[in-house]
């Protein structure tokens, strides 16, 4: 009983362990999944972008293809909220789709017969440029014997005026 003592008076002391703090404000949170294989994002490379038309673009990298172009989704007429956006609603004249391009291989969201996907933002920070949400989209590569894509993932990102 008596070795236990002294533990028994770190709190006391302020030497306990501290409750985990929360994340840094310049954290970034980003994961991508190819037909469900979980391949790492570059978060460095990786960019959100929002121009002066309020269109939105998500540029995802892989983190053994820095330079590489990775998945681009776009979000036209974005409005700064939380909400679902829809690729389907490229029908109603609303530019909201996808791209992708690894090495040789190159698909879009509009190569596919049903154009599905969708981002889902959950959280807006406008003071520190933020958005946090999910997203999920298909791509298929154009031609005979095309692949389909479905990649899918998570983010909390810093959004950067284009």
């Amino acid at each position: 009983m008596n070795r236990l003592l002294p533990l028994l008076l770190l709190p006391l002391l302020g030497l306990a362990p501290k409750q985990p703090q929360p994340a840094s404000q310049t954290a970034r949170r980003l994961t991508l999944r190819i037909n469900g294989e979980v391949v790492k994002a570059d978060t460095l490379s990786s960019r959100f972008f929002l121009n002066s038309d309020r269109a939105l673009r998500l540029n995802v990298v892989r983190a053994d293809d820095p330079d590489g172009e990775g998945l681009t989704i776009i979000i036209d007429r974005f409005p700064i909220q939380a909400g679902s956006y829809s690729f389907q609603e490229i029908l109603s004249g609303r530019n909201r789709d996808a791209s992708y391009r690894f090495g040789k291989v190159a698909a879009y969201s509009k190569s596919c017969g049903q154009n599905t996907g969708s981002v889902m933002i959950t959280g807006v920070d406008a003071t520190r440029h933020w958005l946090r949400g999910t997203y999920r989209c298909q791509v298929c590569e154009a031609g005979r014997g095309a692949r389909r894509f479905t990649l899918e993932g998570e983010f909390e990102y810093p959004v950067e005026q284009e």
